[in-house]
């Protein structure tokens, strides 16, 4: 009971308010939607028809414009994290690129997700294509509030899509090997054919919190507004 508890799968049937509960007596628990949502997604995983890497390669091929495309490069992202470091301890610089000089790209990490438990303390779960806790990996936020209700409580889930006006475009946590540190982590997707410096800064600048929800008014575009 305990064990499918702490996993995240199994809860409590409601107790009532005014009964005390008691650890020594054997409570029912029942399983919740995750491990039939993990099941099927094993199940599809059996065809290559129906296979994750399948369904984000044809969602690329089909992608009618550069908009589109940028909604896939996210869901893509989720994918390259969930394989690399989705139920394993895998080196940062394998994935993401490093100065010589930085001792960061060796710290192996794994994926994980936080949810709030009933004495209010934040568990942390390993995530993996075939484990979790949660019916699914991502949450699409749509204001503020609703990136603070998951920064207060995750719920299971791996991974957060924020709104359009916080700037990064994903945000999930790591949790260090060898001290157990929990890292929270922001990208951004970026398509160019050119990546120069100045792409390149407006990429690090979206994912620091100090310019999370800040607005860039563009002077170009005032201008020629007042012209018109």
């Amino acid at each position: 009971m305990r064990t499918l508890i702490a996993l995240g799968v199994g809860h409590l049937d409601t107790i009532i308010p005014d009964d005390k509960f008691d650890p020594d007596t054997n409570n029912p628990v029942y399983i919740c939607e995750p491990l039939i949502v993990l099941s099927l997604s094993s199940l599809f995983e059996e065809h290559s028809q129906t296979t994750r890497k399948m369904w984000i390669t044809n969602s690329i091929r089909t992608s009618h414009n550069p908009s589109s495309l940028g909604y896939t490069l996210k869901d893509l992202t989720l994918l390259v994290l969930m394989e690399n470091f989705g139920g394993k301890f895998t080196p940062l610089c394998e994935v993401f690129h490093f100065s010589k000089s930085s001792s960061l790209g060796s710290r192996k990490v794994t994926l994980v997700s936080l949810k709030r438990s009933a004495n209010d303390v934040i568990r942390c779960c390993p995530v993996s294509w075939k484990t979790g806790s949660s019916d699914c990996f991502g949450f699409k936020a749509e204001s503020p509030t609703d990136v603070l209700k998951y920064l207060m409580d995750p719920n299971g889930k791996a991974f957060l899509f924020p709104d359009t006006h916080m700037r990064p475009d994903l945000m999930w946590f790591f949790q260090d090997e060898e001290t157990g540190e929990l890292i929270n982590a922001f990208a951004q997707d970026k398509i160019s054919k050119n990546l120069n410096s100045e792409a390149w800064i407006k990429a690090v600048n979206s994912v620091m919190p100090v310019f999370f929800y800040t607005e860039v008014v563009c002077p170009s575009a005032i201008s020629s507004s007042h012209s018109t």
